[in-house]
This record gives structure tokens, C-alpha cells and sequence, in this order.
């Protein structure tokens, strides 16, 4: 398996087979039977930070309960952090969504969010530090108020984060009121809510209007990550299935994202910088002059049904796009995917495709069939549009506010034409799909893309043939080549099984934060339950030495990974010797197609078939 490996003593032998010099230290190997999450042995470590279900935290009056505390909310998604170091050592304010929706005496029903302090200590470890928030709370994690300021939300998944303020996003659309209901396990005050009563901020231009309590979710919702209290939910940015979005750099210019099929890409441009209470929204329609952009006009009404009203109107059609990031003034968008979709009924016959999903349809013809696609562009949209386009991995989009227009950056893969997905060893050692979290880090020089998934399926080589479940990894993205591709990820890490990876963020030049959200509840704890975890010890004062790549091989025979920990693999079974850097002889095993080397201490080894050929590995 390609992994970047730091070098010590054995430096000069390694380099014969090869070698690189990058910034960033590491790239994991598969680690599929694990129940916590994938991290290389050293230098790099790993800490848990923030447990739902197990963690405390400190609730406001609610629902005529008075203040006390709470078991954390569950399904962590979105992280946000905001740099706070008042205090020695300490790093900022972390706060993180909750996406799962549910009745709550203490926390407020929905959905949710918990803020708390990070400190780094001299061992540069983390620890939460015991806080007092302006309402008096008092502990290391807290409760944000939305039951008892802008109403209750949920499905809180993605985020902004921008100059010290938070957005979090109340993704999956709600319809009706027994809906969110559901049974008396939602949102149990199913009454009509009025805009602008239960909190200060309300807002100017809707306050007092009346709507039904479902309306009252699927919007971006400002938050203070330092009081623990929403702010506004931001109505005039429309109602939709946001998933995230990012603010420009004039502090004006806002892009939203949808996780819809269709969904759509909305942009919104604020009278003054800083204040997005008031502005002007738009909708993304690829194909129109001379502005791509469709005016929405700022009415409760329309708002209420942005999707419908967009896409009616003939906006640009998305398969879900999902979290969005900047880099040198473009923003790049996961478009995640959905196995089987067409755009060829109801309002999406207004609409039209993204040029993401005719990139996409077009690389793929190209893989199935050997040959370029023959046919124009707007052919090429007209089969994804009925159809015949199975997204079943999804794509990174690169969009350019410079000139408004959208291409795909990275497609998913590697495709499989048969839905039954490899076994290990020969599943591939990199495969991306459903792209969903996304975010960049610098480290030393060089500046990466951080892709984490969210898998839609098992089928396709989403997962490797055999294993139940599934596991979903983060990989970086060296933003110094030209066109990257498949081959060009490094794996950072991968969560607990069943969970989705998600919300990483560099929080300082050592330290990523990651969530790891709804895994199996049969995993060792911690990691049955939703959580917050920290990756430390990154060193970017120097380049590092990587070995490469995932495969050694000779001529009649493959091993894998490389380096190892566990079991190298090999691509046939047959006898095989190893022998250490002194040339004695270790193991003899008889047809075998994996050895176990678990046993055998870091260093530099040797395979020797029955044929005489001779192989190089790294145990770590």
C-alpha cells in the first residue's frame, strides 16, 4: 500500500526502491478489520476529545426545566473553530453540529450543536478547558440554545465558518408537521411559529410573519460559538437542503450548497460587508447571458420553496452537492453522487444539468467504452438527464467565481463495471466515493485538499467484497498538481466502522480535528458512539522522506502493503523464505498468499519465492 512512511537508520537502503520528499509525513495503510480509527503507529497520534452519548453537557432553561446539564447529543458532523488564546496555551473555541433529530427535555428537541474551549499542553496534548459562559453556565462543554432563541433546529450537518462567526446547516428537508413529529420522538411543539418572538435578533424584514412549524427548519442558522446561544436563522437566504457553504473574502458574497437531487448552488450578496441581514439572493443557471446568475426576489413565500422556485425558473441541476472550501479564489464543492437518478419528470424538466455531471457522464463512456464520447455536450447532458448516468462514487467540482463557470475536478473511482465489489487483497488500494466533507490545510509549503467520505453503498467497489458495513476515509489532495487524479490521494485517516467521516479542520500547524458520526454501535468504545477526535504531532518544519509506492514487483509476483504492520500480502499463493538485512533466514511458509508479520520488529526485510526472485519490505 502507497504510504508515506518517515525514515530514520534505514534511510540509504529504502531509497533504492524509492523516494520522495513532500511536506506532509504520512499515508496510511488499509486497516479494514479495525474498530476504532485508522491512524499510522508514529509520529503522528491520535486523542479522543468529545464523546456524544457519554459526555456532560451544560443545558439552559428549557421547556419551563430549569438550567442543569445533559448527556451530549449524538451524530457529530460539521466542526467549527473560531482561535481564542486569552489564557496560556489555549487554542480557540471548537464547536459541533449534531445532525440527529430527537425529543430532549434539556438540550431542546431536534437537532443541535455543543461548543467548548481546547487548550494544548506542554506535552501537546489536548484538554478541554472548565469555562464560565456569560450566562452563568459553567463546565467543559455546553449546550447551544436554539429551543429558547430562534426555535428549535435540526439535521444540523454541514457549516460556515467565517471571521470568528458560525453558521450550521439544518440539511434534510422537512415536509409536514407529523413529520417532524414523528410519533412524539421529534419536535414535540408542532404550533405555528412567529418569526422574530423568541429571540432579540429576529428578523427585521420577517418578523411577526407566521409559519408552519416544519418551515421553521431547513435554513442556515447563525450561532455565537462563545455564548452557546443561536443568533438568527437566516431567512433570507432562502429555505433549502443546505448541506454548507462559504463566505468570500469581501465579507459580501455568500455561496450555498444543496444536498438535492436536483439541488442547487445559490449565491447571496449583502448591501454591506458583515451584514448579512440584508442583500440579494441568487440561483446558478450555468447557460444564461449574460448573467449565470437568476435574481430571487426577497418574499417569505419564495423563499419558503427556494429548491422549487429555482429550478422552475430553469436553474443548473446538481446531484447533491455537499460541503464547499476556498483555494486561491476558487471554491471547490463535493458533489457527492446518487446511484440511480434522472432529471426527466416534474420541475427538473426546467432545469438544467451541471456541466459537473456531463464531466462526469463523459469520463465514464470513456472508461466503459475505450473511446472519447462522440457526441456534443448538450448530448451528453440529455443521457444524464434520463437517466443512463449511475453516480455511484461522485466528484470534487471546482467552480470559478471569475467567470461563473463549473467543471468537475476529481471524479470518484476507480469504476467498476459489476456491482460486486473486490475482495482484498485485490481490492484497490485507493478508491474514492461519495465525497461529502472538504476543507484545506497548509502545512510547511504545500497546501492539500481534504476530501472525507460519506458512503452511499457497498456495491461497486464502494467497499471491498466480504466486509459488513462501512468504513469511510480522508484523503489529501496535493493542490501543486495540475490535474489530479485517483492515483495522486494520500490516506490520511479513516473512521470507526459504519460511521461517516466528516468535519475536518486544521485548528493550528500540528492539529486536525475529524469527526467520526453514527458508527456501529458494536464497535469497541469509544468508538460506538459519535465523537470528536484529534490528530497530533505533525512536523512541518522539514521535509520528509516517503517511501513508495503501494505495490513492490518483480516479475512473477506482487506484495502489498508496503510498508506493513499486520499482514504483507502477496498477489499469488506459493512458498515463500524471508530473510533480514543480514541475510538470515526468518520464516519458510508454503503456499501462502499473506504472511504474518506482527511479530517481526521495524526494519528493512526480504521475500524470496521458490523461483529465486527477491523482494524489499518495510515492517514499521
Amino acid at each position: 500500500m502507497k504510504k508515506l512512511f518517515l525514515l530514520t537508520a534505514m534511510t540509504a537502503a529504502v531509497c533504492m526502491e524509492a523516494e520522495a520528499q513532500l511536506q506532509f509525513p504520512v499515508h496510511i495503510s488499509g486497516q479494514w478489520t479495525t474498530q476504532t480509527v485508522w491512524m499510522p503507529k508514529s509520529p503522528l497520534k491520535q486523542q479522543v476529545i468529545f464523546v456524544g452519548g457519554v459526555d456532560t453537557v451544560q443545558t439552559t432553561a428549557v421547556y419551563g426545566n430549569p438550567a442543569g446539564k445533559a448527556i451530549a447529543k449524538q451524530w457529530h458532523d460539521y466542526i467549527g473553530f473560531v482561535k481564542d488564546s486569552t489564557a496560556p496555551g489555549d487554542l480557540g473555541w471548537v464547536i459541533v453540529n449534531h445532525e440527529m433529530t430527537t425529543k430532549d427535555d434539556k438540550n431542546g428537541d431536534g437537532g443541535g450543536m455543543t461548543t467548548f474551549k481546547l487548550r494544548k499542553k506542554a506535552n501537546k496534548d489536548l484538554e478541554v478547558v472548565t469555562t464560565t459562559l456569560p450566562d452563568g453556565r459553567t463546565g467543559k462543554f455546553f449546550n447551544v440554545d436554539f429551543a429558547g432563541t430562534t426555535g428549535e433546529t435540526g439535521m444540523n450537518c454541514g457549516g460556515i465558518t467565517k471571521g470568528g462567526r458560525i453558521w450550521t446547516a439544518e440539511e434534510w428537508m422537512q415536509s409536514s408537521n407529523p413529520g417532524i413529529y414523528a410519533g412524539g420522538n421529534g419536535y414535540r411543539d408542532t404550533s405555528d411559529f412567529v418569526i422574530g418572538t423568541t429571540t432579540p435578533a429576529g428578523f427585521a424584514a420577517f418578523n411577526g410573519r407566521t409559519i408552519k412549524r416544519f418551515q421553521n427548519l431547513n435554513w442556515m442558522v447563525e450561532v455565537d460559538i462563545k455564548t452557546g446561544k443561536a443568533i438568527r436563522k437566516q431567512y433570507n437566504w432562502g429555505r433549502a437542503g443546505w448541506e454548507g457553504g462559504v463566505i468570500m473574502a469581501d465579507n459580501k458574497t455568500v455561496y450555498l450548497f444543496e444536498d438535492a437531487s436536483p439541488g442547487i448552488l445559490a449565491k447571496f450578496v449583502a448591501n454591506t460587508a458583515n451584514d448579512f441581514t440584508t442583500g440579494q439572493l441568487y440561483v446558478y443557471k450555468h447557460d444564461a447571458t449574460p448573467s449565470k446568475w437568476i435574481t430571487i426576489e426577497n418574499n417569505l413565500d419564495t423563499l419558503l420553496n427556494l429548491n422549487t422556485v429555482a429550478i422552475r425558473r430553469g436553474a443548473t441541476m446538481f446531484n447533491r452537492l455537499e460541503w464547499g472550501a476556498q483555494h486561491n479564489g476558487k471554491i471547490y464543492i463535493c458533489e457527492t453522487g446518487r446511484d440511480g437518478f434522472n432529471f426527466n419528470s416534474g420541475i427538473a424538466l426546467n432545469g438544467v444539468v451541471s456541466p459537473s455531471l456531463v464531466d462526469g457522464y463523459k469520463a465514464r463512456f470513456a472508461i466503459v467504452n475505450g473511446v472519447s464520447f462522440p457526441g456534443t455536450n448538450a448530448a451528453a447532458a440529455d443521457s444524464v438527464r434520463v437517466g443512463k448516468f449511475f453516480d455511484y462514487y461522485g466528484r470534487v467540482i471546482e467552480f470559478d467565481p471569475a467567470t461563473d463557470n463549473v467543471r468537475s475536478f476529481i471524479e470518484g473511482g476507480p469504476f467498476k463495471s459489476s456491482s460486486t465489489s473486490d475482495q482484498l487483497p485485490l481490492y484497490p488500494e485507493k478508491h474514492l466515493s461519495n465525497p461529502d466533507g472538504i476543507d484545506f490545510f497548509t502545512f510547511g509549503s504545500k497546501t492539500y485538499m481534504m476530501i472525507q467520505e460519506d458512503l452511499n453503498g457497498t456495491s461497486y467497489n464502494r467497499m471491498p467484497n466480504g466486509l459488513t458495513g462501512t468504513v469511510c476515509e480522508a484523503y489529501l489532495v496535493d493542490m501543486s498538481i495540475p490535474a489530479p487524479t485517483i492515483n495522486d490521494l494520500q490516506r490520511l485517516t479513516a473512521c470507526s466502522p459504519g460511521a461517516e467521516i466528516t468535519g475536518g479542520m486544521q485548528i493550528d500547524y500540528e492539529t486536525i480535528l475529524f469527526n467520526a458520526q453514527h458508527p456501529n454501535t458494536s464497535n469497541v468504545a469509544p468508538y460506538n458512539n459519535s465523537l470528536t477526535y484529534a490528530i497530533t504531532g505533525f512536523d512541518t518544519t522539514k521535509p520528509v522522506t516517503s517511501v513508495m509506492p503501494l505495490e513492490v514487483k518483480s516479475k512473477n509476483f506482487t506484495i502489498y502493503p508496503n510498508p506493513v504492520s499486520r499482514e504483507l500480502h502477496i498477489s499469488q499463493p506459493m512458498d515463500v523464505a524471508i530473510y533480514n538485512m543480514n541475510g538470515q533466514r526468518l520464516k519458510v511458509l508454503r503456499n501462502v498468499q499473506k504472511v504474518d508479520v506482527s511479530d517481526m520488529a521495524a526494519g528493512v526485510y526480504f521475500i524470496r519465492s521458490a523461483d529465486g526472485e527477491t523482494l524489499k519490505f518495510i515492517v514499521e
